[in-house]
C-alpha cells in the first residue's frame, strides 16, 4: 500500500506542478484508473492493488486526452453522442465539461493503433469495459492519465 501511495503522490506532486487546479489527495481514494497513453494500456487499482489490466486507444497530437488525474463524476450506462452521431456504452465521464470519458469502444491491435484515434476519449472493448463500469463509482474512483500518446 505504501509503494501504491508514493507512486501516485509522485504523480500527484507532478500534475499540481503542472497545473494546481488539479491538486486531489489521492490516498482519500480506494478505487483508481491508470490510463497509460505511451504504451495505449489501462489498469484499475483497488486498495493499491490492481484488479485489472485492459489496452486503450487514446486520442493523438491533434485530438488529445489530456494528461492529468481526475475523478469519475457521471456514469452512463447508454450514452450517445449528439456531436459525433454514434453511442458511446458505459461511459465513465472525468471530464464533463468536455465530455471527456473512458467508453467502450474499438481498440485496434497495437500495428494498426498508429492510424487512429479518438477525440480524447479513451476507448476500452468488451468484456473489460462493462467490468470496468460495474466495479467503478462515481464520485468515488479517480482517473489517472498519463504521458501523451506517440506515434512510435
Amino acid at each position: 500500500m505504501k509503494k501504491y501511495i508514493l507512486v501516485f503522490s509522485v504523480v500527484l506532486l507532478a500534475n499540481m506542478l503542472l497545473s494546481p487546479a488539479l491538486a486531489i489527495d489521492i490516498s482519500q481514494y480506494d478505487k483508481v484508473i491508470w490510463i497509460n497513453q505511451l504504451k495505449q494500456k489501462g489498469e484499475a487499482y483497488e486498495g493499491g492493488k490492481k484488479v485489472m489490466e485492459f489496452p486503450v486507444l487514446t486520442g493523438d497530437a491533434e485530438t488529445t486526452t489530456d494528461p492529468g488525474v481526475y475523478l469519475v463524476r457521471v456514469k452512463d450506462e447508454n450514452y450517445y453522442s449528439r456531436k459525433y452521431q454514434t453511442p458511446m456504452p458505459y461511459s465513465l465521464f472525468f471530464d464533463y465539461t468536455t465530455r471527456a470519458a473512458i467508453h467502450e469502444g474499438q481498440v485496434p491491435p497495437p500495428k494498426k493503433r498508429i492510424s487512429v484515434a479518438t477525440h480524447g476519449c479513451v476507448h476500452v472493448e468488451q468484456p473489460d469495459m462493462k467490468r470496468l463500469y460495474d466495479w467503478t463509482e462515481a464520485g468515488r474512483t479517480l482517473v489517472i492519465i498519463m504521458g501523451r500518446r506517440t506515434e512510435d
